[in-house]
């Protein structure tokens, strides 16, 4: 019962944020939303930021998850682009499956510092990558930020129109403008 109230509340204020900006969403309503006490709201997070940090984090932690698999794998992913074809299709279905929560904060209501926080997640990585692993990019930095910039506006746009194409589709964009970036 504990675990459901809490699942209920974190899909309550995901709900809301469809509807509302998060600075005018209460705790309030919330609990209304869910059908939960206040003071079970309170046994659970401090406050609406709390929550939201709660939700975020585990988002975070699987986007770590699945770009620290990427480092460590890119040596195997240079030499077989299904793999690399593979990433992109985990991180597209997950997107699909959290659909309202991405949506939430990068297209409804974009939450830049949020957006800035996977960015930043990103960049580390794909910097790592470029600088651990043999690459004949020039200027890593900038070939970086164009990559990532590249892949948020894919995610973003394809948000945008209610993630109409396939978590395939996506990925197979995705590989084909890296592919074209790594063979000009």
């Amino acid at each position: 019962m504990k675990r459901q109230a809490k699942i209920e509340i974190q899909n309550a204020l995901v709900d809301l944020m469809a509807e509302y900006p998060f600075q005018e969403i209460s705790t309030k309503m919330i609990c209304a939303y869910s059908n939960i006490n206040r003071s079970t709201f309170y046994d659970y997070y401090k406050d609406k930021y709390d929550l939201l940090e709660t939700i975020n984090s585990k988002h975070k932690e699987k986007f770590h998850f699945l770009l620290r698999a990427l480092h460590h794998n890119f040596d195997n992913i240079k030499q077989d682009k299904l793999k690399l074809y593979k990433f992109f299709i985990i991180i597209a279905k997950y997107i699909k499956r959290n659909e309202q929560f991405f949506k939430d904060i990068l297209v409804t209501y974009p939450m830049k510092t949020l957006f800035i926080d996977y960015v930043n997640l990103a960049r580390d990585y794909y910097q790592q990558i470029v600088s651990d692993y043999s690459t004949t990019v020039t200027n890593k930095q900038l070939y970086v930020t164009y990559i990532i910039g590249g892949q948020a506006g894919v995610f973003i746009n394809w948000l945008s129109s209610g993630c109409q194409e396939s978590p395939e589709e996506v990925a197979t964009i995705l590989l084909a403008n890296t592919i074209k970036l790594q063979n000009p």
